[in-house]
C-alpha cells in the first residue's frame, strides 16, 4: 500500500536542460498544496545539465520531497517503473519534461478518480506550441496540432470529454498501477498506449478530459521530427506483428497512403506527369482541413504541409520496417517470444 503523501509527480528525462525547468515550474504552479506532492525525476544518464536545472527549479517550490533517480537503461518505460517503485503518493501523475500542464491539472485528475471508481486513467489534450516565431517551429507545431495528420487520437482532436483508447501522459491511482505491473519494460516507445490497453482489458475506463489542455514543445527540426515518427511507427509495427490489434483509425492511416498513391498513379497515367502538381495541393488541403487555428506567419501553412508529409511518411515507413523486422527475427520453435522479453535499443524520450 502507498502511504505518506497525496501525490507523486513522475517525470522521465534525458538531455532536457533547455526544457525541464519550465516543466517543474508548471508543476509548482498547480492550485494544489505542494507540501503533499512528491516530485520524482528519473534521469536517463543525461549528458547536459538536466539534473542541475531540476534542483534549481524545484528549490523554488515547497515540494514534500524531490528525488532525482538514475535510469541506466535509458528507456522511458524502465525509468517510469524505477520512479513507480519510489512513489509515496496515493495518486501518480506521469508528466513529460517537454510538457506544460495547466494550473488545475493535478486537482482535476484527482477529483475524477475519487469521484469515479470505474475510471482507471485520466488524461487531457496535447497542444503543440511553437518554440519560436521561426516558420519551421510554427510549421512543426501546426502539423502536430493537425487532427488528420496525427492519427485522429482523441487527445489530439476532441473538444468533448469521454472514454478513449489512450490518453497522453496519464494520471493513476498508484496502488492500482502497481497491481497492473506498471509500464512494460519491453516497450521502447508508445508505452502509454500499451499501458492504457491493459487498463481497458481489466474493464477500467481510460478517460479523456477535454478541459485539461497541456502544452507540448516539439522537436526543433524537420529531420528530428522524421526520426521521432519513424521510431513511433517502427515500435507500432513491431507490436502489430506480435499480435496487438490496431485501432480502426490506425488502419485508416496505413491504408490512406496506398489509396492516394494508386489514385495519383491513375491521374498521372490519364493526364501525364503534370498531375504530380496535385501532391502539394493535396497536402495543403489536408493541412487546412485538419487544423482549427489560423497562424499569423504566412509561411506556416507551407511548413506545416511539409511537416505533415514528413511525419506521416516516416511513421508509415517505420510501421513497415517494424512489422517486417519482427517477422524476420528468429523465434523459439515451440512458442512466441513474450512481449517483455526483448528490449529495443531506442533513445528514452519521445
Amino acid at each position: 500500500m502507498t502511504v505518506g503523501l497525496k501525490m507523486t509527480v513522475l517525470v522521465p528525462a534525458w538531455n532536457e536542460e533547455a526544457d525541464i525547468a519550465g516543466c517543474v515550474d508548471a508543476i509548482g504552479a498547480q492550485d494544489y498544496p505542494m507540501a503533499e506532492v512528491q516530485l520524482i525525476v528519473v534521469d536517463a544518464e543525461s549528458e547536459d545539465l538536466t539534473r542541475v536545472e531540476v534542483e534549481k527549479s524545484a528549490a523554488r517550490y515547497g515540494f514534500a520531497e524531490v528525488l532525482v533517480l538514475d535510469n541506466p537503461a535509458r528507456r522511458t518505460s524502465v525509468g517510469l517503473n524505477i520512479g513507480l517503485q519510489e512513489a509515496r503518493g496515493a495518486f501518480l501523475a506521469r508528466v513529460d519534461a517537454r510538457s506544460r500542464i495547466p494550473a488545475g491539472y493535478l486537482r482535476t485528475c484527482e477529483e475524477t478518480l475519487r469521484r469515479r471508481p470505474e475510471v482507471g486513467v485520466v488524461g487531457g489534450a496535447q497542444v503543440a506550441r511553437a518554440r519560436s516565431p521561426r516558420p519551421v517551429d510554427v510549421g512543426i507545431a501546426g502539423a502536430l496540432r493537425n487532427r488528420l495528420a496525427t492519427g485522429m487520437s482523441r487527445y489530439r482532436r476532441a473538444s468533448t470529454s469521454g472514454p478513449s483508447d489512450t490518453v497522453w501522459m496519464g494520471f493513476f491511482r498508484t496502488d492500482e498501477l502497481r497491481e497492473l505491473g506498471g509500464w512494460s519494460d519491453a516497450v521502447a516507445l508508445n508505452e502509454d498506449y500499451e499501458l492504457n490497453t491493459r487498463y481497458r482489458a481489466t474493464g477500467r475506463t481510460v478517460w479523456f478530459d477535454a478541459s485539461l489542455r497541456s502544452g507540448y514543445l516539439p522537436r526543433m527540426s524537420l529531420p528530428g521530427l522524421a526520426r521521432q515518427y519513424f521510431r513511433f511507427g517502427r515500435v507500432k509495427g513491431m507490436w502489430w506483428a506480435r499480435g496487438q490489434r490496431p485501432a480502426p483509425r490506425q488502419i485508416a492511416l496505413m491504408v490512406s497512403p496506398v489509396t492516394l498513391g494508386v489514385a495519383l498513379a491513375g491521374l498521372v497515367r490519364r493526364f501525364g506527369p503534370v498531375a504530380v502538381v496535385l501532391v502539394p495541393l493535396l497536402l495543403a488541403s489536408v493541412e487546412r482541413a485538419g487544423r482549427r487555428d489560423r497562424d499569423d506567419e504566412p509561411r506556416a501553412p507551407v511548413m506545416a504541409s511539409t511537416a505533415i508529409a514528413l511525419l506521416s511518411g516516416s511513421w508509415w515507413v517505420g510501421v513497415l520496417a517494424g512489422f517486417a523486422g519482427e517477422l524476420a527475427r528468429p523465434r523459439p520453435a515451440r512458442h512466441r517470444v513474450p512481449p517483455r522479453a526483448t528490449p529495443l535499443p531506442e533513445h528514452p524520450t519521445t
